[in-house]
């Protein structure tokens, strides 16, 4: 067996053993980032359409740039899975390329694929959702000097796969909604902040990581600030370097699930 023939069955592998893990309930353990690569880079079809299966399955909006090229796939079986996914995801801004691929498909499966996933999108399907919140995210910068690009990072993806969980929340733009924001429909609001405390303390076996992240709501496109919110959080870690590491993400991201929690509240109350 070749490099590349061992690498095609990992992925094969992988795929097949995140496709139980989602029948089973287990999503905790499935890698968006890879199933996305496999949807649009692997050679065998069949892995293809697993993967898709399983992101329509997990239903992450970060998912749906990746299945949109799988629209274009060679595979009619995989185009049809893919638009469902879609559907499933209901992200609206997947409707344009939904009816785009609807307006050139010949083939009768993909057809009535991309009519449900049209369906649930615009609301008319069980389990589909209409997009009322457009979330755009800024970079998070600005912090202390201990809290790189790395850990602004940490925040900002921690927030979005939170808050695009949210039924009525889109964290894309289709390009007309982009053009004519104002005419779209969504209400629009601009996340950014910075994290004003990340720190270690203690010697030896006894170090403790401290974080705190303060995060500014605005109106979208204009960039209005409407409120402030900050968390913070504090967790033991050990003496070695990659303790530590692992420890300062441990500490944004529980700070981040406390965020997600109160703008939760606030975008459920505007209609999401």
């Amino acid at each position: 067996m070749t490099l590349a023939q061992a690498g095609r069955r990992a992925v094969a592998i992988a795929v097949v053993v995140l496709l139980a893990a989602v029948a089973g309930q287990a999503r905790a353990g499935v890698n968006v980032e890879d199933l996305c690569k496999a949807v649009v880079e692997d050679p065998n079809y069949k892995i293809r359409v697993q993967a898709a299966l399983v992101l329509g399955k997990v239903a992450d909006p970060a998912a749906v740039p990746a299945l949109v090229k799988a629209l274009s796939d060679q595979n009619a079986t995989v185009r049809g899975i893919a638009a469902a996914a879609l559907g499933q995801i209901g992200d609206a801004s997947a409707a344009d390329p939904l009816r785009e691929l609807q307006r050139r498909e010949g083939d009768g499966f993909v057809k009535s694929q991309v009519t449900k996933a049209l369906a649930m999108l615009s609301g008319g399907g069980a389990g589909g959702k209409h997009a009322k919140i457009y979330l755009a995210f800024g970079p998070f910068t600005g912090g202390v000097k201990s809290a790189g690009p790395e850990a602004a990072k940490i925040i900002a993806d921690a927030l979005a796969h939170e808050l695009g969980k949210l039924p009525s929340v889109t964290l894309t733009l289709s390009p007309n909604d982009q053009r004519n924001f104002a005419k779209s429909g969504l209400l629009g609001f601009y996340i950014d902040g910075n994290i004003t405390r990340l720190e270690d303390s203690g010697a030896g076996s006894a170090s403790e990581t401290n974080c705190d992240v303060k995060v500014m709501v605005a109106r979208w496109p204009t960039k209005s600030i409407i409120s402030w919110t900050n968390a913070g959080a504090s967790l033991q870690s050990g003496s070695r370097p990659r303790d530590k590491d692992n420890a300062r993400r441990d500490c944004l991201e529980a700070s981040a699930g406390q965020l997600s929690d109160d703008l939760g509240h606030f975008f459920k109350a505007q209609g999401g």
